[in-house]
């Protein structure tokens, strides 16, 4: 099963492909809303991992570098199109900090990273056990679903994401080709500022970072993932930011 979903048409005058990696445990479907507000001129794809929305009965992946390499072979027809910008939440972050690696080493790298509300990649290899208590895991599930009954089933692809993290070890060298940038919440308690700063070491090009007001579990809302994507993509207006 494929790892992409088109939310938009890939017009042959499309500015850019602008690919979005959910955090850990969630789907891409939600998208559907972000590409209502997307400007023209964008084609927005989005990341689906095995076992979850339409790929609920797909076994979950076994590795890390297994997820890379798929999502990395499926979007290098899409890099050589159109400028390709990259942006991952939290995990996913992560995730498509390492397909941006693979992209480079293919030849065909994006032409911007955005990595939101994630740790710095030598975080990632502390975070969490392979197998974490159940209360530890709910506690990152959004209060809406940790309320619900829903709860136990959001927890099976959570669970299967954050393994995919597990023993990672940071790469020695930064990106070389992609500019990358970082965006932290102000109300985010899951991932603080603090906890980004060492993303300026993983891109030879770091473009600085930014802070908005969100929490955690904000940034796979439309409104902020359209401004964080209007940012990045070739051409779009820039809004303020704070730099740091």
């Amino acid at each position: 099963m494929r790892y992409l979903r088109s939310f938009t048409e890939a017009e042959e005058d499309a500015a850019a492909t602008a690919v979005v990696f959910p955090q850990a445990g969630a789907g891409c479907l939600r998208l559907r809303a972000t590409a209502l507000a997307l400007p023209p001129g964008t084609h927005l794809l989005g990341v689906q991992l095995p076992g979850r929305e339409d790929r609920l009965a797909d076994p979950a992946a076994g590795s890390l570098a297994e997820v890379v390499d798929r999502i990395g072979a499926e979007l290098r027809a899409y890099a050589r199109r159109r400028p390709l910008v990259l942006l991952g939440v939290s995990l996913g972050a992560l995730i498509a900090y390492e397909v941006a690696r693979r992209l480079e080493s293919a030849g065909t790298p994006a032409c911007s990273l955005v990595v939101a509300a994630a740790r710095s990649p030598e975080h990632f290899s502390a975070f969490l056990a392979a197998d974490p208590p159940q209360a530890e895991l709910t506690d990152l599930l959004h209060p809406s679903v940790r309320e619900s009954a829903f709860a136990r089933y959001a927890l099976v692809p959570l669970r299967a994401d954050l393994r995919l993290a597990a023993g990672y070890r940071a790469p020695s060298r930064p990106l070389a080709r992609t500019p990358l940038r970082s965006v932290s919440g102000r109300r985010d308690t899951v991932v603080t500022a603090a906890q980004m700063t060492r993303w300026r070491e993983a891109a030879a090009d770091y473009r600085g970072h930014q802070v908005i007001d969100a929490d955690h579990h904000a940034f796979m809302d439309p409104d902020t993932l359209v401004g964080m994507l209007r940012d990045a993509v070739p051409g779009a207006a820039h809004d303020p930011a704070v730099r740091g």
